[in-house]
């Protein structure tokens, strides 16, 4: 099992070189090349294009991962895509986004990344929603189905991700698209009959689960090949807070289970960029070695012919 870890929370911070090297020295074997981020929200809301994806500004900087990428023996395991896909009161902004995501996607090719997770399109105000669940479906299945084409022409399989969404006054974590397993496989596999091959999977994000009291295991289960990939970090269990496995709270014992049932095959993904922020620049790579380390017993236990805690959880 390989391990992989987001490039944002530390190329971002010691600079790109230097960021693969701390990646490597930690065992890392690939990354989450992180290209969402760079959007400000009034830009967002203003409909106002993102300067960091003009060609040159992201051909530039894909230009330099991809060196480091090569210099330091680390591969490209998956995307993140630029988000939110849906922008209340601002249909400019939502196009935006979805046309730079599109690029991604071409970028994903440029650089040999196989996966790219792209959000479904939602509004994340519990409070008040701009969609239906029916115009959000609707919606999501025009613009998953609008990129088939290019992750046809690509070779990239798009994620899918479990989302919450939040009343900003109180708050308050509600569910929100694909955070119910029925849903999510429904669009995973109505996608696919429509592309006609396998171009949908699923990212499962571990601290989202935790957010909303659901069992990992038991989604890991009923993904079962669905599963393409995962965001894997920690929380309090009331904030989405992306920190190491064991800071949190949630059932790291229930998430072993569940992959080691499944006989899960893809990269265990680190997303915990926050976790690398709480430390001075300096610190950041012997972070990235506690998390290498927890990745590494987590896989070992993971792909064990048998775990001594296996019908004990």
């Amino acid at each position: 099992m390989k391990l992989s870890v987001q490039t944002l929370g530390t190329v971002d911070i010691i600079g790109i070189d230097a960021g693969f090297a701390a990646i490597s020295a930690a065992g890392f074997d690939a990354v989450d090349f992180g290209l969402d981020g760079f959007y400000k929200w009034d830009d967002l809301t203003s409909g106002k294009k993102c300067d960091f994806y003009k060609d040159e500004n992201l051909y530039r900087y894909v230009d330099e991962v991809k060196s480091a990428a090569e210099k330091y023996g680390v591969e490209f395991g998956q995307m993140h895509a630029p988000f939110p896909l849906f922008v209340p009161k601002s249909p400019e902004g939502s196009k935006n986004v979805q046309d730079d995501v599109r690029k991604c996607i071409e970028v994903c090719s440029y650089v040999g990344c196989p996966r790219i997770v792209i959000h479904p399109i939602f509004d994340g105000s519990a409070r008040f929603p701009s969609m239906t669940k029916e115009q959000e479906y609707k919606a999501n299945m025009e613009f998953y189905t609008s990129i088939i084409p290019l992750l046809k022409k690509h070779k990239v399989v798009c994620c899918l991700e479990n989302m919450w969404s939040q009343d900003w006054k109180t708050k308050k974590v509600y569910t929100a698209v694909c955070s119910d397993i029925n849903e999510t496989i429904r669009y995973i596999d109505e996608l696919n009959a429509i592309a006609g091959e396998r171009l949908f999977g699923f990212c499962l994000d571990i601290g989202h689960l935790l957010l909303l009291g659901q069992d990992p295991c038991y989604w890991i289960e009923q993904l079962g090949d669905r599963l393409e990939t995962l965001h894997t970090h920690d929380n309090d269990g009331v904030n989405d807070e992306h920190i190491i496995p064991y800071m949190g709270c949630a059932n790291w014992e229930r998430f072993v289970l569940g992959l080691r049932k499944i006989g899960y095959k893809g990269n265990l993904s680190f997303e915990v960029s926050s976790f690398n922020r709480k430390f001075p620049k300096e610190l950041v790579p012997a972070a990235l070695n506690i998390t290498g380390s927890i990745g590494k017993y987590l896989a070992g236990r993971i792909t064990a012919e048998s775990d001594p805690t296996d019908g004990n959880r």
